[in-house]
């Protein structure tokens, strides 16, 4: 298939059967009829405040995740770079869970702790700060070499889960809540949740979106992507915020959710080519499928109980990384 139009067309079909097949599979059936004819109906308060949110929100963060890895990829020049690899996606939980948990007096005072807000702004915050530091600590170490920063995200991310579990072991009543979102989990969110996520995604995307140009004249080279105008200092730091900002969003929708940033740009790119542009647009079609058909595997594997999302994309994402690593494509693209 060579048409790109025609690939184009499979794509958002694909997306659209993923988006009906979440809307009909659960624990409840649902009625079609009850659904646009009965507001006040059981069907239609699961659909409108249970499916059709968590829907959105699977989209969403798929979407945001596979983004994020897309343009990290292009720029880092390494097909492993990835929100989880990187550390962004364990910090921006970690400080989730405190903003969640802990009591900060100066914050308390503008919004409750523990609602999707604070949640929100702990999101950002931590995956700001992991971004900061893993480019940081690594550019000391080795000038940013793509090896020491994937090494330092791994390492740190690891230091960012431990503690996580040590604060949720100290909060012993948010601690069944809270873990099952940090294994993956769009379960009981519901539209603050989608309000929140979609304007700080749309922020993300937009920056991203933004990068995606001076990526293609950057893989000519540093030297000549300076000639050409391109500051590449300034375009890592574009780089880290908007990934970071997207990863954020990403774990305010889901929580922590690995590998889809790694798996989305190589199915894209092996069918789509590699322009950083068509990549990142692609990216993120690919990720909402892909995830939004997970969260419908874990709904069903173990029904009427729910496996985490997380778990799912693990499943598929570790494979999928072991065979990057022995076919040598790890060094660059």
């Amino acid at each position: 298939m060579k048409n790109p139009r025609l690939k184009t067309a499979f794509l958002f079909l694909f997306l659209a059967a993923a988006v009906i097949c979440s809307f009909v599979f659960g624990t409840q059936r649902l009625s079609l009829h009850d659904i646009l004819f009965n507001k006040e109906s059981f069907s239609s308060t699961i659909f409108f405040n249970i499916r059709l949110p968590r829907t959105i929100l699977c989209i969403e963060a798929g979407a945001l995740l596979a983004s994020c890895g897309s343009v990290f990829q292009q720029y880092f020049r390494n097909p492993l770079a990835d929100p989880g690899i990187m550390g962004l996606s364990s910090g921006a939980t970690l400080f989730a869970v405190i903003f969640y948990s802990a009591t900060f007096p100066f914050i308390s005072k503008l919004v409750p702790m523990g609602t999707v807000v604070t949640v929100t702004i702990g999101a950002v915050l931590g995956a700001l700060f992991a971004g900061f530091i893993v480019t940081t600590l690594s550019a000391a170490i080795s000038r940013m070499s793509t090896v020491s920063l994937l090494l330092c995200g791994s390492c740190l991310g690891t230091l960012y889960s431990a503690v996580t579990s040590i604060l949720l072991s100290a909060h012993s009543n948010d601690i069944g809540t809270m873990y099952l979102w940090m294994l993956g989990s769009f379960n009981g969110k519901g539209w603050n949740e989608v309000i929140l996520v979609t304007v700080l995604g749309t922020v993300a995307q937009i920056m991203l979106h933004n990068c995606t140009h001076k990526l293609d004249l950057l893989a000519c080279g540093e030297e000549t992507a300076y000639s050409l105008g391109v500051d590449v200092k300034k375009l890592r730091t574009q780089v880290i915020i908007a990934g970071s900002l997207g990863t954020a969003a990403a774990v305010c929708a889901g929580g922590t959710i690995g590998f889809i940033g790694i798996i989305c740009p190589h199915i894209a790119r092996k069918i789509f080519g590699v322009k950083s542009r068509t990549l990142w647009f692609t990216s993120l079609f690919t990720g909402a499928v892909l995830l939004c058909f997970s969260d419908i595997l874990g709904r069903l594997v173990i029904a009427p109980a729910e496996l985490p999302v997380g778990t799912i994309t693990a499943i598929l994402g570790v494979p999928f990384f072991i065979s990057l690593l022995a076919g040598g494509k790890h060094g660059s693209l």
